[in-house]
């Protein structure tokens, strides 16, 4: 061994100084990078209006937790709001007739307005020369305790088949 490090002598000096200058290289980008982060680190921390990063991590988990509590309170006003919704108006359907074969322009109509649930009205107006009768039928779950006409459950199916459902997935 010792004949070994004796004859290699110099190409071993000049491989540990070559390992030795490309470890000081590492170093030195090292101590770059360090200096660079210690500089962003400096900067976030610097800041005149708080006193230290922790201060400005409970400063954003404060605010976070507000949001927290005002997205429940619209999550909450959301289901509210739709539960309502679904008795409101949403259907509406409509049919011009001729009440009387003598009157012509289709002046009769049948109103149908219906909620998500197919309860709500149907309004009939029968136009004639000698005057004009308005008739009001409730409808409840799509069926009246009343006899319907034929345009009256026209406007019911206009209106059930023209109403489109706008869920939101939740």
């Amino acid at each position: 061994m010792r004949s070994f490090i004796t004859t290699y002598a110099s190409e071993i000096v000049i491989f540990f100084l070559v390992l030795n200058m490309v470890l000081f290289l590492a170093l030195l980008i090292e101590l770059a990078k360090n200096r660079s982060l210690k500089r962003r680190f400096l900067d976030l921390t610097s800041n005149q209006d708080f006193k230290s990063l922790e201060e400005i991590i409970k400063l954003i988990n404060e605010k976070v937790e507000y949001f927290e509590e005002v997205l429940k309170a619209l999550t909450k006003s959301h289901r509210i709001l739709s539960e309502n919704s679904k008795l409101s108006i949403k259907k509406v359907g409509v049919i011009r007739y001729d009440a009387f074969e003598n009157v012509g322009s289709k002046l009769s109509f049948a109103l149908a307005l219906l909620d998500e649930l197919d309860t709500g009205v149907v309004i009939n107006s029968i136009y004639s020369r000698e005057g004009c009768s308005v008739y009001a039928k409730p409808i409840e779950n799509g069926l009246s305790k009343y006899p319907l006409s034929a345009e009256e459950m026209q406007a019911i199916d206009i209106a059930r088949k023209n109403y489109i459902s706008k869920e939101i997935k939740e």
